[in-house]
């Protein structure tokens, strides 16, 4: 029996293209791939890059070498 569409020809066909450009899922092989490939494709947000930014600078180690520590300078 074969099922009747209530869709016009136009409809049925936007139906078909739409159905045709979903994308096959990803596997990985590992977590670790699949962190990388969401790391790749997932972008920042400006705030959190700022504050990032802000942070690795307030840690950064001091720009003289550790020996002018030890000896002085």
């Amino acid at each position: 029996m074969k099922r009747q569409s209530k869709l016009t020809p136009q409809e049925e066909l936007a139906a078909q293209e739409q159905q045709s450009q979903k994308v096959a899922p990803l596997e990985f092989g590992s977590v670790e791939e699949m962190l990388r490939h969401d790391a790749l494709h997932t972008p920042v947000p400006p705030t959190i890059e700022h504050r990032l930014r802000e942070s690795i600078r307030q840690v950064a180690p001091p720009s003289h070498p550790w020996w002018s520590r030890w000896f002085g300078k």
